[in-house]
């Protein structure tokens, strides 16, 4: 399970429209255990500048720049997320080839008024299951144990 705070879902979901109608990208920080908790979201850069409304390929620099930054708050990468412009929250073939096992994949249903719909996903063997996310009020962050 994956549990993201309300108010780091409204970040994504702004991310989502400012970057409407082109795809965004960005990084999920939290901490690892049972239950998968996002505590902090970093925006990446799309490299994908002929494509951005229909793909997305995160800076290799955004990743290693936002590694260190969890490391440096004893988190870890838990996963990426990105925004499906005027296409359903669910992982394209695109989405599903690229992906790497053990990451979390969260996938915002964008259009011109808003992002709504947020899923999750994880890879297994050459596709992907959708994975339980739960929406929490964040204070409840502090208030579990990890392991």
């Amino acid at each position: 399970m994956l549990e993201l705070p309300e108010d780091l879902l409204e970040e994504l979901r702004r991310h989502a429209g400012e970057g409407y109608p082109a795809e965004v990208c960005g990084l999920l920080l939290g901490l690892d255990g049972e239950i998968r908790r996002i505590t902090a979201t970093r925006r990446a850069t799309n490299l994908r500048a002929a494509t951005t409304r229909d793909r997305y390929e995160i800076d290799p620099q955004d990743i290693v720049d936002g590694d260190r930054e969890a490391r440096e708050g004893n988190l870890v990468i838990l996963g990426f997320y990105h925004s499906h412009p005027d296409h359903p929250a669910a992982p394209s073939r695109y989405d599903a080839e690229r992906a790497w096992p053990w990451y979390s994949y969260v996938i915002l249903a964008a259009t011109a008024e808003r992002a709504e719909q947020a899923t999750a996903w994880r890879r297994e063997g050459t596709g992907m299951v959708e994975e339980s996310l739960r929406f929490i009020s964040p204070g409840k962050v502090g208030e579990c144990e990890h392991e």
